[in-house]
């Protein structure tokens, strides 16, 4: 460990470009700040830092270890805070994105027990379909329903989600229902423009083109289409659980294996996991798990 003694008061000695300065961020002498750094070199056994009487600035090593060293004390801060966090009831905003119909069928009924338990959480939901900027627009945590979540985020699997092909009674009382997947191109289908399968359906080994005679980007919209009669209607399983249970909906091609994604709770790596995220991500997990949607 003490080859990692003085790293700070390299690293503001580097970022202000004198001792002075970084004596004063550091609320010591200058003198110390001084010492400290020439005793990190003497143990390196590297020179860190070119001293002059008009300035400092790192040498190529000091540029290369500072890099390093910044990165330490990041780590080193975001350790700090998570303890001292895990000493914490959750509290405060909490800013959530997650898809339109998600939310409407799997965050909202649950909301009132979540913050009956945690009365010092506050929730920002924002729904949409699309892919929100989380570091960008400040969100806290957002759930993604995706093969293969984007990369640089820390992620919780929370359920299991699959697509399935339906229709309403009335639709396949009309035009019958597709026997084979091949079927499906002469059917009337329903589009979903934010996803792959707004025109191409992947049924067992085979892709099946499609042109949808409707064509949206809201996923309660073609779930109210495929109700109303509309079409086909290519659609995750959790959409439609309670219209497949009242007999609103039937499922067609259930032999024919389709895409299955995973349910994610995904957060910012420059985000603590804070009390009050990891409630929510533990709420939503074990209310989905209630409701019957596989692990």
């Amino acid at each position: 460990m003490r080859a990692f003694l003085g790293i700070e008061a390299f690293v503001r000695v580097v970022e202000t470009g004198s001792f002075t300065a970084a004596a004063e961020r550091l609320q010591t002498a200058k003198s110390s700040v001084s010492e400290t750094v020439r005793a990190l070199e003497d143990r390196l056994g590297v020179r860190l830092l070119d001293r002059s009487t008009r300035k400092v600035q790192p040498t190529e090593a000091g540029r290369a270890f500072y890099a390093r060293c910044r990165l330490l004390l990041r780590e080193e801060e975001a350790a700090r805070l998570e303890a001292q966090a895990m000493q914490k009831a959750p509290a405060g905003p909490l800013r959530v994105a997650a898809p339109e119909c998600f939310a409407a069928r799997h965050l909202i009924p649950g909301l009132a027990t979540f913050l009956a338990a945690h009365p010092a959480i506050e929730i920002d939901l924002v729904e949409a379909a699309g892919l929100a900027r989380l570091v960008e627009d400040g969100f806290d945590l957002a759930i993604r329903v995706t093969e293969v979540p984007a990369p640089g985020l820390v992620v919780r699997r929370l359920a299991t989600s699959r697509v399935v092909i339906v229709a309403s009674s009335g639709y396949l009382a009309q035009h019958g229902a597709p026997a084979a997947p091949g079927d499906v191109a002469r059917h009337r289908c329903i589009g979903f423009a934010p996803l792959p399968w707004r025109d191409t359906w992947r049924l067992g080994n085979e892709t099946v083109a499609i042109r949808p005679v409707l064509l949206t980007d809201h996923a309660e919209t073609l779930r109210a289409a495929a109700i109303a009669g509309v079409g086909l209607a290519a659609i995750p399983d959790w959409a439609v659980a309670d219209a497949l249970a009242s007999g609103a909906l039937q499922r067609v091609l259930s032999a024919c294996e389709t895409p299955e994604s995973g349910i994610f709770a995904v957060y910012p790596t420059n985000r603590l996991m804070v009390p009050k995220v990891r409630a929510f991500a533990d709420h939503v997990a074990a209310m989905l798990r209630e409701r019957g949607l596989p692990p």
